[in-house]
């Protein structure tokens, strides 16, 4: 297994490689882990801050149009598009989804696009200089590919914690969680997609994961309300959509029981961290 975790690292560095360009991966689902919890990139994989110009002159800028803006706009886009940052800079990103799911993003490339407002250290203009020049022909040809990396990046992840579950139906339950929590999901529809009546399917979601369905579809909606308050800027009436509450003062109820902290509180842990 971890031999296969290992073939996700190497297929990035060989893809930087080839195509001369670096790669971030931004997992606000946390997929990008082992069975047991680890994770499967290094902090630099998963950090801008590698590439010279992103690390200097590093600021609050960064963290609204990198962190909060893009997780925003690619909740909502399937596509690869490009943006440019306050620094005069444009990275291709790359939306992450599986099943209809928002995962996370990749960030490819990087390249001078505009000039840089003023007050930026001399680091930052000597590595803007090295930077190539955006061509957008040249990135919608790099999108194209990069879109179909990106989907077999998600498959083959799928197929790793396919692997990792206790057997198939464990494997049906969770991917029905993850295509669903967002809307309608329920036990009886669960149950028919195991080929069981509702009170086996019932015992069976209890003696695989220890908890009723009730329990792991609520723990699947908070999961996903803390990735988008921790990474995005969304209002909590914008989140609801996405984690099927009922309305923000639902999810912030059920939140805190979770968490043991409101969304307001988290969101202002994430922001210090």
């Amino acid at each position: 297994m971890t031999a296969r975790f290992d073939q996700l690292e190497r297929s990035f560095r060989a893809a930087e490689t080839l195509l001369g360009l670096r790669i971030t991966v931004i997992d606000n689902a946390h997929v990008f882990a082992t069975p047991r919890g680890a994770a499967v990139f290094s902090a630099e994989r998963r950090s801008h801050r590698k590439n010279p110009a992103c690390e200097a002159g590093f600021g609050d800028g960064c963290i609204r149009h990198c962190r909060y803006a893009m997780n925003r706009r690619a909740l909502t886009e399937t596509e690869p598009f490009c943006c440019g940052c306050w620094k005069g800079l444009t990275q291709l990103v790359v939306p992450l989804h599986f099943c209809g799911v928002p995962y996370g993003m990749l960030y490819a490339g990087l390249w001078r696009s505009a000039e840089p407002p003023a007050g930026l250290p001399p680091e930052f203009l000597e590595a803007r200089r090295n930077l190539p020049a955006f061509d957008p022909e040249a990135a919608v040809r790099l999108g194209e590919m990069m879109k179909l990396y990106a989907a077999g990046v998600m498959q083959l992840l799928q197929e790793l914690h396919v692997l990792a579950l206790p057997d198939e139906r464990s494997a049906k339950i969770r991917s029905y969680l993850r295509e669903t929590a967002a809307g309608n999901a329920n036990l009886p529809e669960l149950a028919r997609r195991l080929g069981l009546s509702r009170s086996r399917a019932s015992f069976v979601v209890r003696e695989l994961f220890g908890r009723s369905f009730t329990e792991l579809l609520r723990q699947e909606r908070v999961e996903r309300a803390r990735q988008l308050i921790g990474c995005t800027d969304l209002t909590l009436k914008e989140i609801v959509p996405y984690c099927g509450f009922s309305d923000e003062f639902h999810l912030s109820r059920v939140f805190k029981q979770h968490t043991g902290m409101t969304p307001t509180e988290f969101r202002s842990k994430e922001k210090s961290s």
